[in-house]
Parts: C-alpha cells; structure tokens; sequence
C-alpha cells in the first residue's frame, strides 16, 4: 500500500512519535477530570479537588508540548501538506485538553450534594462516555504508524461514542427541565454536561483529521 510505502520513509513515525508525550497528557487531563467528578458525585470533596486541579495542570503541560510540536514541525521535517495537517492535529488535541481544564474548573464551583440520584448517574455516565472516548481516540493515533485500518476503525468507534453522548447530554437536559433545582445549580449543571459532551465533539473532530492524514498520506 501506498501508505506502507510513506510510512517507511519514517517520516509519519517521527510525527506520531512527537506526539506520543502530547496524547498522553491530553487523555490524562479528561481522565482526572472524571475522576474528580466521580469522587465529587460520591461525597469524596478533597479527593474530587485534587483530581479536578490536576485535570487543569495537565492542560497547561500539553499546552507547552504543544508549542514544542509546532516548533518541530515548523523545521519542514515532514512533507508541506502532512506538517499543516499535523499543526492542525496538534491544535484540536489541545482544544480536547483545553474542555476538560474549562470543565474541570467548573466543576469545582458546584454543589452536587442535592442533586437527584438520577441526573447524578447520568452525568457521571457522560464523564464515563468521555473518558471512553479519548481513550479511543489516543489508541486510534497511535495506530497511525502501524494499520491505517485499524485507525479508521478505532475513529469509527469515536463517533458511535461522540453520538451516545450527544443523547446522554439530550437525557440530562430533560432530567434538568423537569428537576426543581434552583435556577442557578440547574443553569452550571447544564454547563458541566455541554463542557463532558464538547470534549466528545473534539475527540470526533480529532479522528476526522487522523482520517485525512491518511487518506492525504495514501496519495504520496
């Protein structure tokens, strides 16, 4: 395969490479952040501000390797197209780091003590579905210097979860309307869920890049 052919020229291996450090930071970020709201769904209060503090330190760290990429791929060590491609990458798997910080922020403003057990379980079953799907999403770039098949299956699976949390956030708005929490809880509920579901819409835009890097990379 064409793409075979690219990749042994270790061109698409340095790039994953570089971005090996980045992708474990950025799926870190939405991980802490889950844990946190985990443990602050479940009573755990200084438990949840150490997970939550550390969602937004691990943002700031794939903020600065960030940088570090665009510089190394501002060298030209990748062909013109593969490098903008990479930028752009680079740029979305911050804006997925960036959510879990804003969310993780938010998350620490509110009170969940009277929260009804079933919007409780739905938004930890969100925060679940986001973890879930960075996960899939750092496998599925890291596949790229291996199977591109494997991949594009991997990004497949990204979307099917980016579509079960666009339901699971549309379950919660329900539960939220017909809630009588005060206007104020219910309007940073809302936030916190659209802040778990937006990290899912990154992820998917995230895995529509890795799908034109391909497809780009098969045609050289």
């Amino acid at each position: 395969m064409k793409i075979s052919k690219w990749f042994s020229k270790g061109r698409k291996v340095d790039a994953v490479k570089m971005l090996e450090t980045h992708l474990d930071l950025t799926f870190n970020s939405v991980k802490e952040l889950h844990e946190g709201i985990k443990a602050k769904l479940d009573g755990r209060g200084e438990e949840s501000i150490i997970h939550l503090k550390k969602a937004g330190q691990l943002e700031e760290e794939a903020d600065v390797k960030r940088r570090v990429e665009l510089k190394e791929l501002a060298k030209g060590v990748l062909p013109p197209l593969s490098r903008e491609d990479l930028m752009k990458l680079t740029d979305s798997l911050d804006r997925i780091a960036d959510g879990a910080k804003m969310t993780a922020k938010l998350a620490l403003l509110i009170s969940f003590n009277d929260l009804p057990k079933e919007i409780k379980d739905e938004l930890f079953n969100l925060s679940s579905l986001a973890v879930e799907c960075a996960k899939k999403l750092v496998d599925a770039l890291l596949w790229m210097n291996k199977d591109f098949n494997v991949t594009l299956s991997l990004t497949d699976n990204v979307e099917k979860i980016e579509e079960d949390s666009d339901e699971k956030y549309d379950l919660i708005r329900r539960l939220l309307y017909n809630s009588e929490l005060k206007p104020a809880q219910l309007v940073f509920i809302n936030e916190l869920a659209r802040g778990l579901e937006t990290i899912t819409d990154w992820c998917e835009d995230t895995g529509d890049l890795a799908r034109i890097i391909i497809v780009t990379a098969s045609e050289v």
